[in-house]
């Protein structure tokens, strides 16, 4: 299954070694009518579409089904070969994959680890798929196609949008005398309700804080303060400010004061203690929410609560991607596929399959969408969804490496002046080697 915090300390390793290992190879291409005929059309023999991806979890179950009714509805014109790992064996294999010319057709990828095979040219602009006969741009949200831009292109096309969300345990809000039906309002209610929830006799804890293999929940404090890790632009570490030392005492207080997080814990580990009712309010994304519905968690979900300057959360996604070196012809096979899985049946069997919101304004109109509550809250971001360190490089070696080694000092009670002027200076350290 996806995350958006499915990231790797050792990730930067594999983006040098794409930076050494890709070569110049052959662009591929030529004029382009208005609109675009399919790849089967031109040559009249049926086109391999060979796709590459990390679902490895429950959702997997769903894709695989998805591939093989289209398979069964192009049978003679197109099929694709899809082929699941993990997400280290993925960017182990991908470049040199490409640098030798046996890359695949089509991949998943999310922007943050796209961004390295962008600037290095290893996948291509994919702007011309929304000419391709049949595909209705007016259909989908604006913000899940900006998810896929940079520098004025397009590489990425929607496959999945979503937000990270604020959950919170309905039953142990009731019992500890709190509205089971209105989460904190912004942080000083959430930093009140986390006392008020934590029952160490219990093992219960108020707010789940884990420290590394999760979405960058810190990211909504800062920003919701008023603060931010980096200045993009220019490429510079803005992380040690007023602001932000004052959100990471505040952090520091909750967790190592006032014990309202375990220690110690990742993603995987804080996800099984909320499902076990033993969390009372955690940050992390829509996945969470098919495993509480089979636990029976009465749980809610919202927009994270509002800071002193703002409502923040993360907009995150993965999206279709082409490798350099795909021929015209299989450029337009893997559009073929990408079209399908952007038409109404398929984005409707998604998300109700895995629980994630559609981008597709067909999907979100649908009668069994607008039914279901959960999707439906988490579908409306509005103002509030950013992206975590669009075109950085060494976004996951700065989310990895330095942000939450930084969340687990201040979990265990590190002065959070010294703790952020050194992560601060760590950034920068990283920013120097961006293209």
């Amino acid at each position: 299954m996806y995350k958006a915090g499915d990231f790797k300390p050792t990730r930067y390793l594999i983006y040098i070694l794409a930076f050494a290992m890709i070569v110049v190879l052959a662009a591929c291409g030529g004029n382009h009518n208005e609109k675009k005929e399919s790849a089967s059309s031109s040559s009249g023999k049926k086109a391999m579409i060979t796709f590459w991806n990390t679902f490895t979890g429950s959702d997997a179950e769903t894709l695989k089904t998805i591939v093989e009714d289209y398979n069964k509805k192009n049978e003679g014109k197109f099929e694709v070969k899809m082929d699941i790992m993990p997400a280290d064996q993925f960017n182990q294999k991908l470049p040199p994959s490409i640098a030798t010319g046996t890359a695949p057709t089509l991949i998943a990828t999310n922007p943050t680890t796209a961004a390295a095979y962008i600037q290095n040219g290893s996948i291509v602009p994919v702007d011309d798929f929304y000419s391709v006969d049949g595909v209705n741009k007016d259909d989908f949200e604006p913000s899940a196609m900006k998810m896929g831009e940079s520098n004025g292109k397009l590489y990425l096309l929607p496959m999945q949008v979503f937000g990270i969300q604020f959950y919170w345990n309905k039953d142990l809000f009731k019992a500890a005398g709190l509205d089971p039906d209105s989460p904190p309002a912004d942080f000083d209610q959430l930093a009140d309700y986390a006392v008020k929830l934590t029952d160490e006799s219990k093992n219960q804890y108020g707010f789940a804080m884990p420290i590394k293999g999760a979405p960058q929940y810190y990211s909504m404090f800062i920003w919701g303060n008023g603060g931010d890790m980096v200045d993009v632009a220019n490429k510079k570490s803005v992380l040690d400010s007023p602001e932000n030392i004052e959100t990471f005492k505040w952090l520091a207080d909750l967790a190592a004061v006032k014990k309202v997080t375990p220690k110690g814990l990742n993603g995987v580990e804080t996800d099984k203690l909320f499902l076990s009712g033993k969390a009372a309010m955690y940050i992390t994304g829509p996945w969470l929410a098919a495993g509480l519905k089979q636990n029976n968690i009465n749980f809610g979900v919202s927009l994270p609560p509002k800071g002193s300057a703002a409502q923040a959360t993360i907009a995150d996604g993965v999206g279709f991607a082409v490798p350099k070196g795909a021929s015209e012809e299989q450029k337009l096979a893997a559009y073929d596929f990408v079209k399908y899985w952007n038409s109404t049946e398929v984005g409707k069997k998604w998300s109700l399959a895995i629980g994630f919101p559609p981008y597709l304004k067909s999907v979100a109109a649908d009668s069994e969408i607008q039914a279901n509550e959960t999707i439906k809250q988490m579908s409306n971001l509005g103002e509030a969804g950013r992206t975590f360190l669009p075109g950085i490089v060494g976004a996951d070696r700065i989310n990895g490496d330095v942000l939450f080694p930084l969340m687990e000092q201040i979990v265990s009670g590190l002065d959070p002046v010294q703790g952020v002027k050194k992560a601060s200076n760590s950034i920068d350290e990283i920013l120097k080697s961006e293209p």
